[in-house]
């Protein structure tokens, strides 16, 4: 485990989590904002083993983490990676079923803590397509300022002081 918040759990992924990144690198509203229209399966794989070789590479407590809510299911993914500068990157994708129960703005507040704290770093970041207003909204709840993205194109940055 590397987060628990009162209803979600954040852990390391295993290779017997490929079905949730099939699901959400898969179902239409769940892809609509990035640059692939769908994933195979042995792409799915791939990532998902790109991600936990860099457990070793990347500080403690950072990664791509499987997201679990207090049933323990598997509600999505969530990541935490080091940028430039003492800065991470934050960002998570739900599975569609489990949209709109708040847990995006709450695993994201937990990261930031966790960010802090733990990592000591001096600011979280967000990248998001500026018409994917959901995830704009999370970012805006949690008080990230926000600007277009440096390399231009369809993206905003938010950033998080710490």
């Amino acid at each position: 485990m590397i987060l628990k918040t009162e209803r979600l759990l954040l852990r390391h992924f295993t290779m017997d989590d490929l079905d949730l990144i099939v699901d959400i690198n898969n179902h239409p509203e769940c892809i609509r904002f990035n640059r692939w229209d769908s994933m195979s399966v042995e792409d799915c794989q791939a990532s998902l083993g790109r991600w936990i070789a860099q457990y070793a590479d990347f500080p403690a407590g950072s990664g791509v983490f499987c997201v679990e809510n207090s049933a323990q299911e598997k509600v999505g993914m969530a990541f935490l990676i080091p940028c430039d500068d003492g800065e991470f990157e934050l960002g998570f994708r739900l599975c569609r079923c489990h949209w709109e129960k708040g847990y995006a703005t709450e695993l994201s507040r937990a990261l930031i803590q966790h960010a802090k704290e733990q990592l000591h770093a001096a600011a979280v970041i967000g990248i998001v397509h500026k018409d994917n207003q959901r995830s704009c909204r999370v970012f805006e709840k949690l008080s990230f300022s926000c600007q277009p993205h440096p390399q231009g194109g369809d993206g905003l940055l938010y950033r998080f002081e710490l």
